[in-house]
């Protein structure tokens, strides 16, 4: 196997088992890739038990990838659950096991990432040499933490960090909320990477030091070696557990283009990215002779065209002129509604969003201090974007612009907008299908926050459900 699948799992300095498993396998002659962390909760005998079951099942269940992964993902964590709540019952010492985990299929032929996590174990996408927590932890200090309430630094010693809400194995189905399990889809383009971990990881090294470790140039399998080796140097208190996948395909480069002239000359070459020098056809002195004679031809039969048409210009300009003199002044407001004013801040953003060529924009409050007024909506046309800010930036509408405040195209997979307030639109968002992540975005003054449009199939037959807790408003952040 190339270098794009390790999985390990070490028992760390103070445990004596290991609780831990991990999936780390190819399906289908290596279409798709399996990767996932299960963590055993409950006890000696107990957390092994569950892990262990559970990772059974799931092997079973993804040995065939079908057109639905999420669906089988989802189906596979409902089989493992009842496969421990049926194995427990009449076991007093196995009464209190469960796990949680984390999973992912990646389809490396459209390069998408599918996803379902539950408890505490950990998704990460690390692009661009930029590490993003894609999972939320279900746990009180998780929620603290992702809702920006915690630093990491203070969850990684709050002393209910472990303390978790929701696992497999508590509970039959039927007592589960709707949905029970964090489930997404995510692309996953050429050279990114992925870690799923467990707690003993994030409890003891920070984001900080794993980025440091992915950054570097070493295979999958040192890198992963590494981050328990640093688990294990800051007390190794639980069991940890790795798991790296990475997108092997090379990068696509768009071709050049060379112009030549008044000749568009597409390239050609051996290897792509690569410039090369146009050569123009060749011809005989003859060819040469008669092609320059018809373009002398071609040459007056334009000139005169191009003085037509400065006649004309030149005397629908001063006929303009006379009639704006009679008629008096066009109507600036017209012109106004027609041509908004864009201010530098929104231009600013406009032209970094266009110009762009990662995934993740930071706004600063240092350069936007004042709220920034638009005049048109943000159009996000980006595969994936992450636009985070630093502080709290404020989008306000412009009092003659009543639209909303982004707009995300169809073309968008996944967007995640955070640490942002909205103000004074008619409509705070537009999006299409499930694209959009916010992360405390706060609404204030707006009619209707979030739009949302499914598009389908023209003729397709349509099932499924929108999720009552895709968002969810945070009653305690009101002020």
């Amino acid at each position: 196997m190339t270098d794009r699948l390790f999985g390990i799992t070490d028992t760390g300095k103070v445990r004596e088992n290991n609780e831990d498993v991990f999936i780390a396998e190819e399906v289908m002659d290596g279409r798709f890739m399996l990767a996932g962390v299960i963590d055993g909760v409950g006890g000696y005998a107990g957390g092994e038990v569950a892990a262990a079951l559970t990772r059974e099942v799931i092997l079973r269940e993804l040995s065939v990838i079908s057109e639905d992964p999420t669906g089988l993902l989802v189906s596979a964590f409902n089989e493992a659950n009842e496969q421990i709540v049926t194995h427990k019952q009449g076991d007093l010492e196995l009464l209190d096991m469960a796990c949680v985990a984390t999973m992912a299929v990646v389809d490396r032929g459209n390069n998408l990432l599918h996803y379902i996590h539950v408890g505490d174990t950990r998704l990460y996408l690390f692009r661009d040499h930029s590490l993003v927590k894609i999972s939320h932890d279900q746990s009180f200090v998780g929620f603290l933490e992702d809702s920006g309430r915690l630093t990491e630094e203070a969850a990684m010693q709050h002393p209910k960090r472990n303390q978790i809400n929701q696992a497999l194995g508590l509970g039959s189905r039927k007592g589960m909320t709707d949905p029970y399990f964090e489930t997404g889809t995510s692309p996953f383009l050429p050279g990114d990477l992925i870690l799923i971990c467990s707690d003993g990881l994030t409890d003891l090294v920070d984001a900080a030091l794993i980025t440091a470790v992915l950054n570097s140039s070493e295979k999958l399998a040192v890198k992963a070696e590494r981050l328990v080796e640093e688990a294990n140097r800051a007390g190794g208190k639980d069991n940890i557990t790795v798991v790296l996948a990475r997108n092997d395909k090379a990068p696509v480069v768009q071709e050049n283009i060379r112009v030549e002239k008044t000749h568009l000359v597409p390239h050609s070459p051996k290897s792509v990215g690569v410039e090369h020098t146009s050569v123009l056809p060749k011809f005989s002195q003859n060819k040469d002779a008669d092609k320059q004679k018809s373009s002398k031809g071609l040459l007056f039969l334009l000139s005169g065209l191009c003085l037509l048409f400065l006649g004309t210009t030149i005397w629908l300009f001063f006929y303009h002129s006379r009639v704006g003199s009679t008629l008096g002044q066009p109507d600036t407001a017209l012109v106004s509604a027609q041509h908004p004013v864009v201010n530098k801040q929104e231009k600013l953003i406009r032209d970094t969003l266009l110009k762009m060529k990662g995934d993740t924009l930071l706004l600063s409050d240092a350069i936007f201090k004042e709220p920034i007024h638009l005049s048109q909506p943000l159009t996000i046309n980006k595969d994936t974007l992450i636009l985070q800010t630093k502080g709290n930036i404020v989008f306000q509408s412009d009092s003659a612009y009543k639209g909303p405040a982004f707009i995300l195209s169809p073309n968008c997979k996944y967007v995640r907008l955070e640490q942002m307030s909205l103000e004074n639109f008619q409509t705070g968002i537009v999006s299409s299908n499930r694209a959009l992540e916010l992360k405390n975005v706060r609404f204030n003054k707006i009619k209707q926050p979030l739009q949302v449009s499914f598009i389908f199939t023209d003729r397709s037959f349509v099932s499924g459900r929108v999720s009552k807790r895709s968002y969810a408003a945070d009653s305690l952040a009101k002020k």
